[in-house]
């Protein structure tokens, strides 16, 4: 599975598409990146859920080698639409408010209700554009009409390399560390030093009493985490530094999570709620007022929240302070702003989907389900 940048009817619209790697390797997912497209602009909107809708569509065409994938696909052929960046578009569309009314915990306040009723505005259009869109091709071509095609998949590495809050979720603060692992020596990793990049131990990489390892060219290392500082795209909205996004609430993220399921999503959206202790009571009583009402909720990750991190954890808030110094080491240590150039310099482009990120399934660079 690797991730393509096209570009199709504005520069603004990026979609990511799943190719199809060799042979029989397949993939029904496809994710539009909401970040990089213009929350005024419905037809940029409409192009980017259509040809999300047709690039998972067209594999609906496929035979599989296994009969009973062929049988699975008969009885209830599935594809699936994502998108990541949804945090993002929103604070571009709804502006600093939107994020103070999440600092508040979403109340049901009169600008509260508004909010709401545009989020399900957006979420409902693009359910309908990517349902026409599928089924309009189905019926061109004879095929099966899949009955659900919205999703939210987990967000993995590729979903962030357009700067994306992951999925529907707020990100990780308006500033972060974002650690990837790698294979020591993996070209990649390589490339991001020569870039300028810090490179780590990995979490597995420890001495013999223990304790984690520091030296990434230690004999006993195996693995790196390449650190890449971020901050969020919307950094220069004013009065967003006021905004504490790391500590939005765990109902906050419920409510939000529950309008995406409830507007968006007709398969399963991916979930990650972070909470504290204080919180479990209250988002147990919300999940529970949702089964009980037949809301539509199906199923989230519950994760604490911890004030003290555990080291080198995937991601890590920062401060501005922090950001920028890691920012000014990074240049300092750069050999080359070409990162092309220096990708070339360790793999030939055509070895990469063997030498990616070592994250799990979906969200590396390699599909793990054959056939």
């Amino acid at each position: 599975m690797r991730e393509t940048s096209r570009t199709r009817g504005s520069k603004a619209f990026r979609l990511t598409i799943l190719e199809i790697i060799g042979s029989n390797f397949h993939c029904n997912l496809s994710e539009i990146h909401l970040n990089q497209i213009d929350q005024n602009n419905h037809k940029e909107q409409e192009e980017a859920f259509t040809a999300g809708a047709l690039s998972v569509a067209t594999l609906l065409n496929h035979k599989f080698v296994e009969p009973r994938y062929n049988y699975s696909r008969e009885l209830d052929p599935i594809v699936g639409v994502s998108f990541t960046g949804l945090f993002d578009f929103f604070v571009k569309a709804f502006g600093i408010d939107w994020l103070h009314w999440w600092q508040e915990g979403r109340p049901a306040t009169t600008q509260g209700v508004q909010f709401k009723q545009q989020e399900a505005e957006y979420l409902t259009r693009w359910r309908e554009i990517v349902h026409q869109a599928v089924w309009d091709y189905c019926d061109r071509h004879n095929l099966k009409r899949p009955n659900r095609c919205t999703t939210v998949q987990p967000s993995g590495t590729k979903s962030l390399l357009t700067n994306a809050a992951p999925g529907w979720h707020p990100p990780f603060g308006l500033r972060w560390v974002r650690r990837i692992t790698f294979a020591k020596n993996d070209p990649v990793a390589l490339a991001c030093i020569d870039y300028g990049y810090s490179v780590i131990p990995g979490q597995s990489d420890k001495d013999e009493n223990g304790n984690l390892l520091n030296d990434p060219f230690d004999a006993r290392t195996k693995e790196w985490l390449v650190e890449i500082p971020v901050q969020v795209s919307w950094i220069d909205l004013p009065g967003v530094e006021e905004i504490a996004i790391e500590k939005f609430s765990a109902t906050a993220m419920f409510d939000f999570y529950m309008v995406v399921q409830k507007y968006w999503t007709t398969h399963n959206t991916s979930s990650t709620i972070l909470l504290t202790e204080a919180e479990i009571e209250p988002l147990g009583k919300r999940i529970y007022e949702a089964i009980r009402d037949d809301e539509g909720y199906i199923s989230s990750a519950l994760l604490a929240r911890f004030d003290a991190p555990f080291p080198r954890l995937p991601f890590e808030h920062i401060s501005k302070e922090k950001y920028e110094q890691m920012q000014t080491e990074m240049l300092q240590r750069r050999k080359s702003d070409n990162f092309s150039e220096l990708m070339n310099t360790y793999v030939l482009a055509s070895e990469l989907p063997e030498m990616g990120p070592q994250d799990p399934a979906c969200s590396g660079m390699i599909c793990e389900l054959k056939n």
